[in-house]
């Protein structure tokens, strides 16, 4: 059966926050073999992006191979399926996309893995806020319009989607909140659907800023607003959703990495550290803020209190939307 909502939240306190019930001794000599870092997406995408530049600077302070694989499939699941069967040595990582940590288990009938028992958090590294991008085609110009014009239009209104994604939750809070005329057409990631926007087939799409922007400079795709909380600096002149006429309406996309749950807490303390330290690092923070991101670093403690808060928003969104689990 199920845990119910408050359940799962009470769950996810406890135990994604939990290391000190990782009792195992931490060995002196780690990391004395490869490290690997498990994608649950292609090669290319941005969580794919994140864990090689990761590793990169990984490789270099622990003084071992760090190498990336991406396990990809059944919305990142697969990939969590793979590193839940690992030991919980710390020779493991997993770069884990937001949705997947919060609101799969609502999406998902009957999951191989327990994000509570069998994961817990290390850091939060990137941060990136989701653009509501139209076609230049469509006769629209804001947010606003683009809800007049799917009710104007009943059925022709369609945006991409990666099943359980923000992107996919941010259309979905859209449309529950506004009446909205929207109907959300699958794609197994977000290159495709981005290429079916450009192309016509589909009308608008959320995405995050760091794989908008190019687009948005190149003109063949139409900012309407940007899901936070301030203007992103990236795009000075978007309005924010708020400024659009949508208050308390903020979609940031999110990239952490998780271990084994059991793995010694001295080991993930270790880890902790030095993701911070790398993505705080002048050059990567560079790396990021140029092309539409905020570096984060954080403790193990307080990504799981993040989680937990995203976990609590976003499931209430799904269940709200009426979005049933597969």
């Amino acid at each position: 059966m199920k845990p119910s909502f408050p359940r799962l939240a009470l769950v996810l306190s406890v135990a994604l926050t939990g290391l000190a019930q990782a009792h195992a001794a931490a060995p002196d000599d780690y990391p004395s073999k490869t490290i690997r870092v498990v994608v649950p997406y292609p090669a290319g995408g941005i969580a794919d992006k994140i864990a090689r530049e990761v590793s990169e600077q990984l490789q270099q302070r622990l003084k071992q191979p760090v190498v990336v694989e991406n396990r990809s499939g059944a919305a990142g699941n697969i990939g969590f399926d793979h590193v839940a069967r690992q030991p919980a040595d710390g020779y493991t990582l997993l770069l884990a996309p937001a949705s997947n940590l919060t609101v799969q288990p609502a999406l998902f009938k009957q999951l191989t893995y327990d994000l509570a028992r069998d994961f817990t958090p290390v850091s939060l590294l990137v941060q990136t806020p989701q653009v509501l991008l139209v076609n230049p085609r469509l006769p629209v110009s804001t947010p606003r319009e683009l809800i007049d014009y799917s009710k104007k239009n009943p059925g022709k209104v369609n945006y991409g989607i990666s099943v359980g994604a923000y992107s996919h939750l941010a259309g979905e809070l859209l449309k529950t909140r506004t009446g909205a005329d929207f109907t959300a057409i699958p794609y197994q990631g977000s290159a495709p659907a981005l290429n079916d926007l450009l192309g016509g087939q589909t009308q608008f799409i959320f995405n995050e800023v760091i794989t908008a922007i190019p687009f948005v400079k190149a003109g063949t795709l139409k900012p309407l607003a940007v899901a936070y909380k301030t203007r992103a600096p990236w795009l000075p002149d978007v309005p924010t959703t708020a400024e659009a006429g949508l208050p308390n309406f903020e979609v940031t996309s999110w990239y952490g990495v998780v271990v084994r749950s059991g793995t010694p807490a001295p080991l993930v303390q270790r880890l902790s550290r030095e993701l911070h330290d790398i993505v705080q690092t002048a050059d990567f923070k560079k790396r990021y803020d140029d092309i539409g991101a905020f570096t984060v670093g954080n403790t193990p403690e307080e990504f799981g209190r993040f989680i937990q808060t995203e976990t609590v928003k976003w499931t209430a969104v799904v269940k709200q939307a009426g979005i049933q689990p597969n």
